[in-house]
């Protein structure tokens, strides 16, 4: 289990993060909604954060989390950077007006035998497929990168309480990105930003052993990657499946409005909506 690391905001900015100002900026952030995760698909956290403040780059972050866990920020969090692009999240077009984006450094996706668009060929990666991301093959991120990560957003979200969700950049820009890459444990930083537990290596849901457990019956419903009525569907549940619960009394957005739980259901795990859920030892 990895523990977040402690992260303090003020004024905008990490405390005793460097800070490395970027052109690539736009108006005032007031409010932000979500988180969006990316990759930086380079060769270096260093190299990354040198083309993002550069303005033939047009684009850029917030931050940049090197695989040491260190952080570069690159402007405060109450201003617009260009970190998605053509994007769109919950009918909302042009995400970089009300989101903060964060960084990975990771080469991105993989040609077989580890070879990055780049040259540089990695050791140590793993294949793994998803609808969004196709087949591929992936590099982990670090335990010092996630427990920076998440102690991020766990800032983040006591900073900006207007924050509710926690995305990859695949999402808001479906067929366009693959980033962050299917290894990222998107759901534990939800857990994270929604104050409900540590987040876990790889995101792997059957870890987490904080909430009641017990067998309940589903009444035919979508097992999603995160506690959003977003398109993040991992396997449908057929009506009358038994399911393990492994956290619930999550609060988010839905239709209609009530707790999620973290369930587990034929070696998947996933959050299932309780409006449809009928709890039984």
């Amino acid at each position: 289990m990895i523990e977040p690391r402690k992260i303090e905001i003020k004024n905008h900015r990490i405390v005793g993060a460097a800070y490395v100002p970027t052109p690539n900026k736009g108006g005032a952030l007031a409010n932000p909604s979500a988180i969006v995760m990316h990759d930086t698909a380079g060769a270096s956290a260093a190299s990354s954060v040198a083309w993002l403040v550069n303005p033939q780059a047009k684009a850029s972050a917030h931050v940049v989390i090197g695989r040491d866990g260190e952080l570069a920020q690159l402007a405060p969090f109450n201003v617009q950077t260009w970190h998605a692009g053509r994007s769109v999240y919950r009918g909302r077009t042009g995400c970089n007006q009300f989101t903060i984006g964060i960084e990975h450094d990771n080469p991105g996706k993989l040609a077989p035998g580890g070879r990055a668009w780049f040259g540089t060929v990695y050791s140590g990666y793993e294949q793994a497929e998803t609808a969004e991301h196709g087949k591929g093959y992936w590099m982990p991120y670090t335990e010092a990168q996630l427990a920076a990560s998440a102690g991020l957003v766990i800032a983040l979200a006591a900073k900006y309480p207007s924050l509710r969700d926690v995305v990859g950049h695949w999402l808001v820009s479906p067929g366009r990105k693959v980033d962050t890459n299917p290894l990222f444990p998107m759901e534990s930083m939800l857990t994270a930003l929604q104050g409900r537990g540590t987040p876990v290596a790889g995101g792997g849901a059957s870890e987490i052993d904080n909430g009641p457990h017990g067998f309940v019956t589903v009444d035919g419903l979508n097992l999603r990657r995160w506690p959003t009525n977003n398109d993040n569907v991992l396997k449908v549940l057929p009506k009358g499946s038994r399911v393990d619960i492994e956290r619930s009394g999550t609060y988010a957005e839905g239709f209609p409005p009530a707790m999620w739980h973290l369930v587990r259901a034929g070696g998947t795990s996933g959050w299932v909506h309780s409006a449809f859920v009928d709890e039984r030892n």
